[in-house]
């Protein structure tokens, strides 16, 4: 990895708030996301970080690493910062929603 790719990935991981919430398991059900009261396995729950963060595509490959063409796809919470600017941003149903309808 290259210097400045270095730099580029330490910037937009900055971002990042450490809520751990999108290392929990999500439906896709008829084209909307629900999440799952199920954390990743890797997901340690004190910390709020994936155990296995440097080796994840290999320890868990169905893991999705989050980068600004698939973040769009509408699997974080509305209210993730990696989302806060993106305007429609279609943000999964959460457990706790209670009528089944997205944050706006």
């Amino acid at each position: 990895m290259s210097k400045s790719s270095k730099s580029e990935t330490k910037k937009w991981e900055s971002v990042c708030t450490r809520c751990g919430r999108c290392c929990y398991e999500k439906i896709d059900f008829e084209g909307r996301i629900y999440y799952t009261g199920l954390p990743c396995e890797h997901l340690d729950p004190g910390t709020k970080r994936c155990k296995v963060y440097d080796q994840r595509d290999k320890q868990r490959p169905g893991c999705v690493r989050l980068t600004p063409e698939n973040i769009k796809k509408g699997f974080l919470p509305a209210d993730c910062a990696y989302v806060a600017d993106i305007e429609d941003y279609p943000a999964p149903i959460m457990p706790d929603d209670e009528d089944g309808t997205r944050d706006e």
